[in-house]
């Protein structure tokens, strides 16, 4: 198996994840119903605090709560009347992560893992899978949208049973995820043909700045941290507004872009369009993604108009590119090859 077959895996996983929702999140349901918390804590590292980052603003929205996003090494303190915690780890095998466990004395917890012989599991006594399988390739790519997925929906069905979303509402909300379920296909296909057109100055990027606004924030992380995983190359994700704050007085030739456009009713749609140009003027390796496009750097989606669904969409491009260029680039596999030598030597993922 390769990146672009769990990158394929996407749109079917996507479908059966929404058609069992109901017993996927039935533990989380129970629990939310019995608990009364009035905060949570995702708690996990690199693609999985990506995901959780990605969900928590939806989370929030959903359930009324504070939805707080904390690293897995520094999960030392828990605040709220009734906080819980979620655990995040697609192997459920970060060190880091089972410490945090075994740190949050005194407190709820569940453990939310891809695999359910990871060593996580045993640390909790709620417990939920998530529902993507294995990857064994190193970077993550299904895991990200289908951790965001299970966590969207744990929110929606949490709601519904406990009244704070009607019916409706919640059918509402099921309704743009399925819409968006269908157009993952397609948006795969037009993330590879971009990729597929660019291919040359995506081949010759040096440091990337990936800027995204709110919840493309999130996204930008991922992305950036996808790219340093396969093109071995130094890459950042930085908020648009803090961007504009200082970071961008450090553009260069040199300096290659990714900016991940809001949605078109977005007051900064526009003003990052016309940033993305400016940097153009100083590097050809400035790209764009988002919903509408007027040169081959620019990537256009199918987009639900909601942002919420941005995680499912703008992600697609830097998980095809982190599987395509490296090959181009003969480096296929050795990002996961340094990542091994380095769990080897700093005991990353926790040992058989």
């Amino acid at each position: 198996m390769k990146m672009i077959d769990y990158i394929n895996e996407q749109p079917k996983l996507f479908r059966e994840v929404l058609a069992d929702r109901n017993d996927i999140c039935a533990k989380f349901v129970g629990l939310y119903q019995n608990g009364m918390f009035d905060r949570i804590y995702l708690v996990a590292s690199g693609t999985s605090k990506n995901a959780a980052a990605a969900a928590a603003p939806f989370m929030e929205q959903i359930l009324g709560i504070s939805v707080d996003i904390v690293e897995s090494s520094r999960s030392l303190r828990f605040f709220g009347n009734v906080p819980l915690a979620i655990f995040i780890s697609q192997g459920g095998n970060s060190t880091n992560t089972i410490a945090a466990i075994r740190r949050a004395k005194g407190i709820e917890s569940l453990v939310l893992t891809g695999n359910p012989e990871g060593k996580a599991n045993a640390l909790s006594v709620n417990r939920m899978l998530i529902p993507c399988g294995e990857e064994t390739v190193g970077p993550k790519t299904k895991g990200y949208t289908i951790t965001v997925l299970t966590l969207y929906l744990m929110a929606l069905e949490a709601a519904l049973a406990v009244g704070r979303l009607t019916s409706g509402e919640y059918e509402s909300y099921i309704a743009v995820l399925e819409s968006t379920g269908r157009n993952l296909q397609e948006n795969i296909e037009r993330s590879r043909r971009w990729v597929e057109s660019n291919a040359d100055r995506l081949s010759h990027m040096g440091t990337v700045y990936v800027v995204g606004k709110g919840q493309g924030y999130s996204i930008a992380n991922e992305g950036a941290l996808k790219m340093m995983e396969t093109l071995l190359i130094p890459a950042f994700g930085f908020e648009f507004e803090e961007y504009l704050h200082g970071p961008d007085c450090s553009l260069k030739q040199q300096i290659s872009g990714c900016y991940l456009l809001p949605v078109e009713s977005d007051p900064d749609h526009a003003r990052m369009q016309r940033f993305a140009r400016l940097h153009w003027n100083l590097s050809d390796t400035v790209f764009t993604v988002g919903w509408s496009t007027s040169d081959k750097r620019d990537l256009a989606l199918v987009g639900s108009g909601n942002w919420y669904t941005a995680p499912f969409e703008q992600i697609l491009p830097f998980q095809i590119l982190s599987a395509d260029i490296p090959v181009a680039l003969g480096i296929e596999g050795e990002g996961a090859r340094r990542f091994k030598e380095m769990d080897g030597l700093f005991d990353v993922k926790a040992k058989a």
